[in-house]
């Protein structure tokens, strides 16, 4: 059983939002324990909108995920919740001065390598995770999620995009692996849906560094691009963050076809309101969470 964790000292990161192209500054700090994750609107009188999926709005999450207290709301957070749970940190403050966290460079990397250089803190209580009480599957259409009780957090993950893009990915979060395997993978996009993004006042901040865009002909900026099946790793990526909006991490072995944002959280909702959550506080010897570091030279 691992104790909770946070940051040894506060990080800075700043640059152009994914949606709304303007700039955002954010600072992220660390919290005492059992405080969990906390966005906080330093230009809307410092209001706190906690990282839970109660406070997630579905309208507002199609292309990201958004949080939303008091009409006040805080877009594109999965990206730095998805290095949040890889680099298994459990209490923050995260400041920002705006309605939009900064795409930088639309992955989980530059969040994770200001967690390394910075260095983890481990905090005098423990730390206990959510599993599934038995296997639960949740479907809406084509989209689908298949979650069995595991110790460990594990992922299978497919996509398809017609004849243009199938892809499919196995993922367990243990020490090391996020890094590797998921936090490099880009946000990506269809070349035809980026005029229809920005009509509907989206993608304003979107550009060939932050993201891999897929022309007819296949991927038109491949110098960005670090995996070869990187569309599905960021999907993975998204998911990871997605499902941090607990006041726990959650594990168990997934199966994921087709989802999204708005899907995601959906599916948290649906865990919680048929009460199928059970607690765990001793993780098997096979667990992620076994022969973490405390701290990370700066």
């Amino acid at each position: 059983m691992r104790n909770q964790r946070t940051l040894k000292k506060a990080v800075h990161l700043n640059g152009v939002s994914l949606h709304s192209g303007k700039i955002a500054q954010v600072r992220i700090l660390p919290a005492p324990p059992d405080s969990g994750i906390q966005f906080i609107r330093t230009d809307q009188g410092n209001l706190r909108i906690p990282a839970l999926i109660h406070h997630v709005s579905q309208e507002k999450s199609v292309l990201s995920t958004t949080l939303e207290k008091e009409g006040v709301f805080v877009q594109t957070i999965e990206h730095l919740m998805s290095a949040i749970n890889g680099f298994y940190l459990d209490n923050l403050n995260i400041e920002i001065d705006g309605p939009e966290l900064p795409i930088l460079d639309g992955s989980s990397i530059p969040y994770l390598q200001a967690f390394r250089s910075a260095g983890a803190h481990e905090q005098s209580l423990k730390q206990s995770f959510y599993t599934v009480s038995k296997v639960v599957e949740f479907e809406e259409g084509e989209k689908k999620i298949r979650i069995e009780p595991s110790q460990e957090l594990s992922v299978e993950y497919s996509i398809s995009f017609g004849s243009r893009l199938q892809q499919s990915f196995r993922f367990s979060l243990r020490k090391g692996d996020f890094e590797s395997d998921i936090a490099h993978a880009k946000t990506f996009c269809f070349l035809e849906d980026i005029e229809k993004m920005q009509s509907a006042g989206l993608a304003k901040g979107g550009s060939m560094d932050n993201a891999i865009i897929i022309g007819q002909d296949g991927v038109i900026n491949p110098s960005i691009q670090t995996y070869q099946d990187e569309f599905v790793r960021h999907k993975i990526l998204d998911f990871l963050g997605d499902i941090r909006l607990l006041n726990k991490p959650l594990v168990g072995r997934f199966s994921v076809s087709r989802g999204g944002h708005a899907f995601h959280s959906r599916f948290l909702s649906f865990l919680l309101e048929k009460d199928l959550l059970v607690p765990i506080e001793s993780p098997n010897n096979v667990s992620p969470w076994i022969g973490l570091p405390v701290a990370v030279p700066v």
